[in-house]
């Protein structure tokens, strides 16, 4: 039977050499969380991609009513205009024209007045016919559009949900980056002591002190002062190099070419991230800043590589002019047409200087 204290001891052993081995296992886990995280982000991109689609879908069908419904309207206020005068007419005539027949001497001005009441007459039910179709129309296409714009309210909602699920795994992913670096560290600073704690062991053990005086020696020439040592920096990002655009916690999906408001298409990729992450110039070139009513805070990257990049909605900028690879250029943000929906960077590639091309096969390699 083992005794207790024994048994604590023993418990102890265990739960140090469980410690011990479970520790390098942590910067693992860190990593497998933070792929998890990502998954999750970029699946969240994904929905806000697909919910913006769908209010894009919504916004041109409420706008091709609306222009429906105003057609309409013209047509019944022209139609009425035309009801109300041969109503008008009618009735003058109405009365009148019994008399006037009477008066008349002469048989073909009989004919000739009789005819003329009956094409006013016909005219009129034509009118009132055409009349009581556009006023049928106008309810049908009321109707719709009341409809669509009661839809178009409930994808508004589903936006703003899938808004804000994006804006939550961000900030999870966030928090695994840091879990991520902070498990790197750790783990770096437990082999650096474990590496120190080696190196003492197997340093040469000082000389036996001996009795007596000790002879007299020449005295030892004092170290030079170490310094500690510093990481150097790393080199300047070679002409050519292609950078991630974002530099921290980001999410994306391949929103290239989805339906934007007015018929327009979205032509280049949506990259997710919190307010304030640096934008950096994913390739050496030069930097030119703008301001849009849709850009928001924008910049036009001439790169190196002749190719032009474009990123808008930024929260501030950077430098500008020439700049190499990696250097910030702005924040993300959600300026000009992106005010009140989540923070990202809209970025294009414009191969050659001009046209268009789908940024997402670049992006996934690089980010």
């Amino acid at each position: 039977m083992v005794s207790r204290r024994r048994r604590g001891a023993t418990w102890a052993g265990v739960a140090v050499m469980v410690l011990v081995v479970a520790a390098p296992a942590r910067p693992a886990a860190a990593a497998e969380d933070l792929e998890a995280a990502q998954r999750r982000a970029n699946q969240a991109a994904a929905e806000l991609a697909r919910a913006t689609e769908e209010m894009a879908r919504a916004d041109d069908t409420v706008a091709h009513l609306e222009g429906r419904v105003a057609q309409v309207e013209a047509r019944v206020a022209e139609v009425r205009g035309q009801v109300r005068e041969l109503a008008i007419r009618q009735y003058v005539q109405g009365t009148a024209r019994v008399t006037r027949i009477l008066r008349m001497a002469d048989a073909n001005q009989v004919v000739r007045a009789q005819q003329y009441a009956s094409v006013i007459a016909e005219t009129s039910t034509a009118a009132l016919g055409q009349y009581r179709a556009d006023k049928e129309d106008l309810r049908v296409e009321v109707a719709a559009l009341e409809r669509e714009q009661k839809e178009r309210e409930s994808t508004v909602g589903e936006l703003r949900r899938r808004q804000a699920g994006a804006v939550r795994e961000l900030e999870r992913l966030t928090r695994a980056a840091e879990e991520a670096r902070a498990a790197r560290e750790e783990q770096e600073r437990r082999e650096a002591a474990a590496a120190a704690s080696a190196a003492a062991r197997t340093a040469p053990t000082a000389a036996p002190v001996q009795d007596g005086p000790a002879p007299a020696t020449a005295p030892a020439a004092r170290a030079p002062a170490t310094t500690p040592t510093t990481r150097a920096p790393a080199p300047a990002t070679v002409s050519g190099d292609w950078i991630c655009p974002v530099q921290g916690p980001h999410a994306f999906s391949n929103d290239y070419g989805a339906p934007r408001g007015g018929g327009s298409s979205h032509m280049g990729n949506d990259i997710l991230a919190a307010k304030g992450t640096p934008v950096v110039a994913n390739v050496g070139g030069v930097v030119t800043q703008r301001n849009g009513a849709v850009s928001g805070l924008a910049y036009f990257l001439a790169g190196d590589d002749g190719n032009r990049y474009f990123g808008a909605h930024l929260d501030s900028f950077g430098a500008s002019g020439r700049v190499a690879a990696g250097t910030v250029i702005g924040t993300v943000g959600n300026t000009g047409d992106a005010a009140g929906g989540p923070p990202h960077l809209h970025f294009e590639i414009h191969p050659g200087g001009s046209g268009y091309t789908n940024p997402y096969s670049t992006l996934i390699k690089y980010c």
